[in-house]
């Protein structure tokens, strides 16, 4: 009979175990484990100190921190990787059609007068731009009050990480592509409407950026942000501005070890929490 118990409860036990990792853990697309991290710097940062062996990233701030700054030389692309293809929007309140599409306008317009290639060119991502000739403005036809009340408002607040190329500190002040485009916007729709409305810019946590969105503290997220279908139900977001991948970066002492999904089995990922990274990383849920 004790030994019957014992039986029964190792079965038990064993039972448990793979109903837990089944129901808490996942199958990762890429690794055996995945850190989230505070940001894709804090995530890069990480992967320079040796505690990740790779992180899953932006393909526009890889290519700027590959060969720029700290971590030039130090860590690479596996370049025969990539993860996903994307677009990056800007995004405002669900309701708020009539102020994205004061931006669309606006976005439109500087890429017509080349003002939105001049800002490209200085931060190098002129070769990734997806505002074209022919893009026009889907929201066009919107007649809420949104527009109104960031006139009566005199401000934008826009929610933001440092992400170079797109939001970074230089020489004590904050610039950046989307920084200095998202000034060149707004000073175009003061132009074009007789108004006087200021921007503000908030670092934000990039996993509470829905909810910093619903209850007001910022009105638009401005950071390089990734549009998907599930992002289109809670936000309204603006025409694609730039592309973008999602790539894996590696230690450049490590370049050789990694070459395709497979070689990351055994390794380590960083990711932005809340990123298109992270979702990379999991892969599609298991339902």
């Amino acid at each position: 009979m004790k030994r019957f118990f014992k039986a029964l409860t190792a079965t038990v036990l064993a039972v448990t175990m793979i109903f837990s990792l089944t129901a808490c853990g996942q199958k990762l697309a890429l690794g055996k484990e995945m850190i989230k991290c505070e940001s894709q710097l804090d995530a890069v940062v990480k992967l320079d100190q040796g505690t990740l062996d790779a992180v899953v990233i932006d393909s526009i701030m890889a290519g700027y921190y590959a060969k720029t700054g700290d971590y030039a030389g130090k860590i690479a692309i596996v370049e025969d990787l990539v993860l996903a293809q994307e677009e990056y929007g800007i995004a405002g309140r669900k309701g708020d059609k009539a102020f994205v599409s004061k931006i669309n306008d606006a976005l439109i317009a500087l890429n017509s007068n080349g003002k939105l290639g001049e800002v490209a060119d200085k931060f190098g991502v002129k070769g990734s731009l997806a505002v074209k000739a022919d893009t026009t403005n889907p929201l066009a036809s919107a007649d809420d009050d949104s527009w109104t009340k960031i006139v009566n408002s005199k401000k934008i607040v826009i929610g933001y990480t440092v992400f170079a190329p797109i939001a970074y500190e230089e020489a004590g002040a904050l610039t950046g592509f989307d920084i200095e485009l998202a000034k060149e916007v707004v000073k175009y729709l003061n132009e074009q409407n007789a108004t006087d409305v200021k921007v503000e810019f908030l670092v934000i946590n990039w996993d509470s950026k829905e909810a910093l969105l619903e209850e007001g503290s910022i009105d638009l997220v401005w950071n390089g942000m990734t549009i998907t279908e599930e992002r289109k139900e809670s936000m309204c977001i603006s025409v694609p501005y730039l592309y973008n991948k999602q790539v894996a970066v590696v230690a450049t002492a490590d370049k050789d070890k990694y070459s395709d999904k497979d070689s990351f089995k055994n390794a380590v990922i960083g990711v932005e929490k809340g990123s298109a990274g992270q979702s990379c990383v999991e892969g599609p849920s298991e339902e």
